[in-house]
C-alpha cells in the first residue's frame, strides 16, 4: 500500500496473501464496495422497480463485515434510475439537463430507501456526491478523504454517489466503476467488490457467445485480453469494460479486486478468505471472478495514488530502452520518446504506451508542443531546439506509476528479438537500433 506490497505477516507476500490477513494500513481493514444501477433496480412490462432483494442482501452483508470488524465505503449508483420511479419515466432519459433534473429527484429518494434499510440493522448512513474534480486538487480530494475517514470513526457506513444533477461532461467519471476504483485507491483500501449482474467475468458475452468461458482468477489484471464489446443496461452506464478498467486501477495500486454477483452478496464472505497460490492460481470457494492486486516494484505515494486519479490529456510512445527504463525505476527522457500523440500543458498527465499497449502514467514536465521538438534527442541539445535551458526529463520517475508490471517491462529485450522481422539483415537492424536506444536512455539516466 503506502509502501508497496507489505507482507501478511506469516512472510507470504500481500499478493498471495487472503484479504483478511493483508497487512491494513488502518486501524481496521477497509473494503470498498460498489453496486450499479442495473443491480439496483431492473425495467419489466409494468415499469421500472427496485430490486428489494439486492439491496437488502447487500444491506445484511454491510452490517455483517461491520461486525467482522471490517470497515465498509460504499459507492452506489441509482439516482436516475430512482428518479426515473419517483417521477414515473418509462425509460432514462437521453437529454443531459432533464437527466441532472431527474438525478436530483432520485438521489433523495435513493438516500431514504438506504437509511431505512441501513436503519433495521442499526447503522447510519451518510451521502457523499462526489465529481472528478474532487480528485484532481489534491488538496481538495484530501478534504474529502477526511471526511470520509472521520465517517467511519464514527461507525457511519458513507455511500458515494457521483453528482449527476451538477456535474458537466466534462468532469463526469463516466461511470461508478471509475469512482469505486479511484476511491479505493485514495483510501488505500484493502480490497475493491464490484457487485454487478454477471456471477463472473467471462472471456465474452456468455448472454451472445455460448463459447464464453469464465475466468475466476485473474493474476494479471493490467494484461488481460477479453470481448467486451456488449454495452451495458439501458438503466445503467458501465458494462464490463469498464469493471475490468476498475480492477486494472486498483490491481496497479497494490489492491486486490473482487467481481461477484449482487444477487449473492454474502458469496464475497468466503472470497476473503481465499489465498491465491504461488502461480496465480487456485478454485474459489465461490463462484466469481478475483483480480489478483500487482506485486509493485515502486512505492505507491500520494503523488502516484493521485496521478492515477487525474484526466489523460495525451499519450507518450516509448521505444524499447525507454519502455525498459522504466522497469528499473527510471525517469523518462526524450530520448527515448517515439511519438507524442494528444495537445497536453506542462504538468497535465499522460499515458506512457510501449508496442500498442499503456504501461505507465506520469505527469509531464513538457508541454506537447515543446515535447515533439526534442523528442529523440539528448538533453545537451535541448537548448537549442527549444531557446532555454530545462529539465532533462519527459517525466521524472517520482511522478510516473506503472500500470504493468516491472518485469514485463524488463524482459522487452527478449520479447523485442521474439517480435523481430524474419530475415538475418533486418533482425541484426533492429537490434541494433533497440540497444542503441537503450543505451541512449541509460547514458541519460545516469546523469
Amino acid at each position: 500500500m503506502a509502501d508497496g506490497y507489505k507482507s501478511s505477516g506469516s512472510g507470504t507476500p500481500a499478493r498471495h496473501a487472503s484479504i483478511e490477513h493483508r497487512k491494513t494500513k488502518h486501524d481496521r481493514p477497509l473494503l470498498v464496495l460498489k453496486i450499479g444501477t442495473s443491480s439496483l433496480m431492473m425495467s419489466d412490462s409494468s415499469g421500472q422497480r427496485v430490486r428489494l432483494g439486492n439491496v437488502s442482501g447487500l444491506v445484511e452483508l454491510i452490517a455483517e463485515l461491520r461486525e467482522m470488524q471490517y470497515q465498509v465505503v460504499l459507492i452506489s449508483s441509482g439516482a436516475v434510475g430512482m428518479g426515473c420511479i419517483k417521477l414515473g419515466l418509462p425509460k432514462k432519459p437521453s437529454c443531459l439537463r432533464t437527466k441532472q433534473a431527474v438525478a436530483a429527484a432520485g438521489q433523495s429518494q435513493l438516500m431514504r430507501m438506504y437509511e431505512d434499510l441501513f436503519g433495521t440493522v442499526r447503522l447510519q448512513v451518510a451521502q457523499l456526491l462526489i465529481s472528478q474534480s474532487d480528485f484532481m486538487d489534491k488538496v481538495h480530494w484530501s478534504n474529502v478523504k477526511a471526511t470520509i475517514m472521520e465517517c467511519l470513526k464514527l461507525g457511519v457506513v458513507p455511500v458515494i454517489n457521483e453528482n449527476d444533477s451538477t456535474n458537466t461532461t466534462e468532469l463526469r467519471f463516466g461511470d461508478n466503476d471509475n469512482l469505486a476504483a479511484l476511491t479505493a485507491v485514495q483510501l488505500e483500501a484493502d480490497a475493491l467488490c464490484l457487485f454487478t449482474d454477471v456471477d463472473c467475468l467471462y472471456t465474452a458475452n456468455p448472454r451472445a457467445n455460448p463459447d464464453a468461458k469464465p475466468l475466476h482468477v485473474v493474476p494479471e489484471p493490467w494484461a488481460l485480453q477479453v470481448d467486451t464489446r456488449e454495452a451495458g443496461t439501458d438503466l445503467g452506464t458501465g458494462g464490463m469494460s469498464t469493471k475490468i478498467l476498475a480492477a486494472r486501477t486498483a490491481s496497479v495500486s497494490g489492491i486486490p479486486c473482487i467481481l461477484l454477483s449482487s444477487a449473492f452478496p454474502r458469496r464475497l464472505l468466503p472470497l476473503l478468505k481465499f489465498v491465491p497460490d504461488q502461480a496465480g492460481e487456485g478454485t474459489l470457494p465461490e463462484v466469481a471472478s478475483y483480480f489478483m492486486a500487482m506485486d509493485t516494484a515502486q512505492t505507491v505515494h500520494d503523488t502516484r495514488r493521485w496521478i492515477l486519479s487525474l484526466p489523460v490529456a495525451g499519450e507518450l510512445i516509448l521505444d524499447d530502452g525507454a519502455a525498459k527504463a522504466l522497469g528499473h525505476k527510471k525517469s523518462l527522457l526524450p530520448a527515448g520518446i517515439l511519438k507524442v500523440q494528444g495537445t497536453f500543458l506542462q504538468n497535465e498527465a499522460v499515458r506512457l504506451c510501449h508496442r500498442g499497449s499503456e504501461v505507465a502514467r506520469g505527469i509531464t514536465n513538457f508541454t506537447s508542443e515543446e515535447l515533439t521538438k526534442v523528442i529523440g534527442k539528448s538533453s545537451k541539445d535541448f537548448e537549442d531546439s527549444l531557446g532555454f535551458t530545462t529539465c532533462p526529463e519527459a517525466c521524472d520517475r517520482s511522478r510516473i506509476i506503472l500500470t504493468t508490471s516491472a518485469e514485463s517491462l524488463l524482459a522487452i529485450e527478449t520479447v523485442s528479438r521474439l517480435r523481430s522481422p524474419s530475415g538475418a539483415e533486418l533482425h541484426q537492424s533492429s537490434r541494433g537500433q533497440s540497444e542503441s536506444r537503450e543505451s541512449s536512455v541509460a547514458r541519460e539516466n545516469s546523469r
